[in-house]
């Protein structure tokens, strides 16, 4: 079975009438992750050199239900369905079992329902989804509602799988801290660039010249300009902004990378180390991305 959501979020049900006839969901189905290879031949000896490699996509489909009073109701019912789909437009699926790790999809190529001889009041449908953007999917939530909420709560938010019950630590929001640890419990390292909704927060506690905050590869992304207390500097994706205004004439082009924080081959957990300049109280918010 699976769960559907619009883009803010929010469970969207599926199409029936106030009797329970219209689309039963029966199953998501969702491939491993493809690779996007790039191998070069070397003169004079056998075989390839693999030089590069990214992640690809996957592909994904439903199997559902349309469960009907007649043959005249069926009708309706698929006509909601087709509507239904056509004006979701890009949406987030989960599985039910896992409804807290979201694949953003649409619905791209025509489908058309299997009639069994002999029943005609209902059909069954497998409709092919097309992955719209990365191929990972995403939390439901984000690193902020845990820090809001007082930590890990067993409240739905967070199902098991996602890399959080035994992890070392899930600070996410730091105080005048210099050495700060980050635990990320994506499959994947994050690059903050690359993730529109990947924000971190520097909030000024004094007068300062300058912004720096390296990551646990060495990277340092430096933020130089007249900032005073209260002045507030933001990492939001490829974005950054002083106050709310994009000022990005005024940092390096250096963007931090979170490592992922759990290893499924060696089953540990890892944290970033990060450094921070002194007198910020400094937020990490963010969704974790998984296979």
């Amino acid at each position: 079975m699976f769960k559907i959501y619009d883009l803010n979020f929010r469970v969207i049900p599926l199409p029936k009438d106030n009797s329970g006839f219209g689309l039963k969901g029966l199953d998501l189905f969702i491939s491993s992750i493809g690779k996007k290879v790039t191998e070069e031949e070397l003169p004079g000896l056998p075989g390839t050199n693999r030089i590069h490699e990214v992640d690809g996509t996957r592909t994904a489909d439903i199997s559902a239900l349309i469960v009907s009073s007649s043959t005249q109701d069926y009708r309706l019912k698929r006509n909601r369905v087709y509507s239904f789909f056509r004006q979701l437009g890009h949406f987030y699926i989960a599985e039910t079992y896992e409804p807290n790790k979201l694949l953003k999809v649409a619905v791209d190529e025509s489908y058309i329902p299997e009639r069994p001889e002999g029943l005609r009041i209902w059909g069954e449908l497998d409709i092919p989804l097309s992955i719209v953007g990365k191929p990972y999917r995403i939390s439901r939530y984000t690193t902020l509602d845990i820090h809001n909420e007082g930590g890990l709560k067993r409240n739905g938010k967070w199902s098991r799988g996602m890399h959080l019950e035994r992890s070392p630590s899930l600070n996410y929001v730091f105080n005048n801290v210099t050495d700060i640890s980050v635990y990320n419990p994506s499959d994947i390292d994050l690059y903050v660039k690359q993730h529109l909704d990947f924000k971190i927060k520097f909030e000024c506690l004094q007068s300062m010249s300058r912004i720096s905050l390296l990551d646990a590869d060495s990277n340092e992304f430096i933020f130089t300009d007249s900032l005073v207390t209260g002045d507030v500097v933001e990492i939001e994706g490829h974005r950054i902004k002083k106050n709310g205004v994009l000022s990005a004439a005024k940092f390096n082009d250096v963007y931090p990378t979170l490592k992922k924080g759990y290893s499924e081959v060696y089953q540990q957990y890892s944290m970033n180390k990060i450094k921070v300049s002194p007198g910020l109280k400094v937020t990490f918010d963010f969704r974790a991305r998984y296979d």
